[in-house]
């Protein structure tokens, strides 16, 4: 008796807001629209063409993201906000601390030194976004799973 019996565990797509499809297509028309702008007041447009660029390519990391999480991605997404503003942020005490500059006038491997140190901030500033990823089970703010 092996019958087919669809299972009440599959998982299903989360729906979508209503807003979702008028969203998507309003980001695009703003995303030509400032292209286009950009190409009449400036004159170089190989820097335009180049952050239009840059632009779309993180738009569609953006539309990614929210399309299919997963818990891979997640995960990478709060160690890169450890290391970009918590990172930064230890980095820049780090710098107006007066030790970067005390360090650095001592000599040349002194200086290495101080690379370092300014690595491992860094270093530290991911695991704490991975602590704080951790603690909220690698869910993202306003997801929709």
């Amino acid at each position: 008796m092996s019958e087919n019996f669809e299972s009440n565990d599959e998982k299903k797509e989360p729906s979508k807001p209503k807003y979702w499809k008028r969203f998507w297509i309003a980001v695009i028309i703003t995303y030509v629209g400032t292209l286009i702008t950009l190409l009449f007041f400036q004159t170089n447009i190989i820097q335009t063409l180049l952050l239009g660029l840059i632009f779309g390519i993180a738009l569609g990391i953006a539309y990614y993201i929210r399309i299919r999480p997963s818990f891979k991605t997640n995960k990478i997404i709060y160690i890169i906000f450890g290391v970009t503003p918590i990172g930064f942020g230890l980095w820049l005490l780090y710098g107006l601390s007066g030790m970067s500059r005390f360090l650095i006038s001592l000599g040349s491997w002194y200086i290495q030194l101080n690379i370092l140190i300014m690595i491992s901030i860094f270093v530290i500033g991911g695991l704490i976004g991975n602590w704080i990823g951790k603690k909220t089970n690698y869910r993202l703010p306003f997801s929709l799973k």
